[in-house]
């Protein structure tokens, strides 16, 4: 009975692990804890057997081999735990070492990445700075002075960039365009993010502003006229459509550089003496800018008078052929800077008007709806408009009635002209065969005259071969006196 009591104390003292097992081989421990830590951040690793064995001795070893903790076990249970300080080194993988008996047995590897929060987001651009033209390419590289496991987020024009995108290809940490336009242009962003559960850290970059610019189109060149003192000025408008700022504008005359240029925006503008009537030469406009030089078409420094007008009238009609309205425009021969105005029998006629308006400067008038009450005689008048002490010159009254003529259609005008090419035609051919029917009357005229002559020569012959002669004829003569 002893003995039964002896063998049931050692079966519960081997549970319990108070004694551990002899001989055979030692099973392989597992290690346990986090794969990934922030830096600066304490993490805790299990080692564990699925048997217990004493003593024991644990070590926590990195991938290196060098064995960062050792801990003795001589009684008591499992886990046995390991506490570590994250540094920006300690990113690896580790191993839990356990001897006993003489025997040595090593965990699987456990993969530990270490996080660094990321901090000095900045955007580094090429070309720097990044002021380009259209077509051409850019590139802006997201860099941060400190972090690990980096996501990044762009933003332009403070709206978010999608991934994929229609306009920018995104790839790890730069953003990419290659052929770039106005739509490309404005303020960009670079947000870098690293995350760790729950937590997450992000970094954003001061906005870089990216220039496009546009290609500077051909100037034109304009000017005005102006009273100021005892003489005239020119007002001379130098302007490109489109382009970049800033444009420098220089004013040639005869080809040689007005002492004066103007720099900045798309327009400058130049003022230059004039004598009215007189050629005071040939001007051009250069717009320059870094990369492009474009001259203007020229244009004549002149300023000639008005002369006196004439009215050109064209009727204009509906689908229908329907005369419905005219267009009455005001012809000048000479004139730099015409003033027009309109007349209707001889009084002027209101700038506003249910039937009629005003176009070109009010160098044309349009009479929308032609009735008893605006027919009659309209005229224009024109002066200089930069002399306001100059007269008016009137044209010749031209009367616009109101009238049931219809306009004949197409179809009608094409008709007409087909018959009349018809008649062309006829009478064409008619004059062709009575040119050949009298060619050849006079070819059969011609024949008979040879052969009369051909008659006669051969009756000369004759006569010289009986040796004949022709025989004088004798002729009496009559004399008859007259007695006075």
């Amino acid at each position: 009975m002893g003995e039964n009591l002896g063998f049931q104390l050692m079966s519960v003292l081997l549970l319990a692990g108070v004694i551990t097992k002899t001989g055979g081989s030692i099973p392989r421990p597992k290690l346990t804890g986090p794969s990934m830590a922030y830096v600066k951040s304490t993490e805790t690793f299990e080692c564990k057997l699925s048997e217990t064995l004493l003593p024991l001795t644990y070590e926590l070893v990195k991938d290196n081999g060098e064995v960062l903790q050792t801990t003795d076990v001589s009684q008591g249970g499992q886990p046995i735990t390991f506490s570590l300080r994250v540094n920006e080194k300690s990113e690896g993988q580790y191993y839990c070492r356990v001897r006993a008996r003489g025997q040595t047995i090593t965990s699987h590897a456990l993969n530990f990445e270490v996080v660094i929060p990321v901090r000095g987001t900045h955007l580094v651009s090429d070309p720097d700075p990044p002021v380009i033209y259209e077509g051409a390419g850019f590139t802006l590289s997201c860099q941060v002075s400190k972090g690990t496991h980096l996501a990044y987020i762009w933003y332009h024009n403070k709206q978010k960039v999608a991934s994929p995108s229609s306009l920018h290809h995104l790839s790890g940490n730069t953003l990419t365009v290659n052929k770039a336009t106005e739509r490309h242009a404005g303020y960009y962003v670079c947000t870098a993010t690293n995350k760790m559960g729950n937590i997450s850290r992000a970094s954003s970059s001061l906005q870089v502003n990216v220039v496009v610019k546009k290609y500077l189109s051909a100037p034109t060149l304009s000017f005005t006229l102006f009273h100021y003192g005892s003489g005239y000025h020119a007002n001379v408008s130098c302007r490109s459509e489109r382009g970049s700022p800033p444009v420098k504008f220089r004013l040639l005359l005869d080809g040689k550089d007005v002492p004066v240029q103007q720099e900045g925006s798309l327009e400058a503008w130049f003022t230059l003496p004039v004598d009215v009537g007189m050629d005071m030469g040939t001007l051009q406009c250069r717009a320059e800018t870094d990369i492009q030089q474009l001259l203007s078409d020229p244009k004549d420094l002149e300023v000639v008078p008005v002369r006196r007008p004439s009215v050109v009238v064209e009727y204009l009609q509906t689908a229908d052929y329907v005369v419905a309205a005219a267009l009455l425009q005001c012809s000048i021969n000479s004139g730099t800077f015409p003033l027009f105005s309109w007349s209707f029998n001889h009084s002027p006629l209101p700038s506003q008007g249910h039937s009629h308006a005003f176009t070109l400067n009010g160098k044309s008038l349009i009479l929308t709806d032609i009735n008893a009450r605006n027919s009659g005689y309209y005229s224009c008048r024109v002066r200089d408009s930069f002399n306001s002490n100059s007269s008016w010159l009137e044209s010749e009254g031209v009367l616009v009635e109101q009238t049931d003529f219809k306009m004949p259609s197409v179809a009608v005008i094409a008709m007409a002209f087909c018959c009349f090419l018809l008649t062309i035609i006829l009478g064409g051919a008619c004059c062709l065969l009575w040119s050949i029917k009298r060619e050849r009357n006079q070819d059969g005229g011609n024949q008979d005259v040879v052969l009369q002559e051909q008659t006669n020569t051969e009756a000369d012959r004759t006569m010289l071969e009986t040796g004949s002669e022709p025989k004088a004829e004798e002729m009496d003569t009559v004399v008859v006196e007259v007695e006075v």
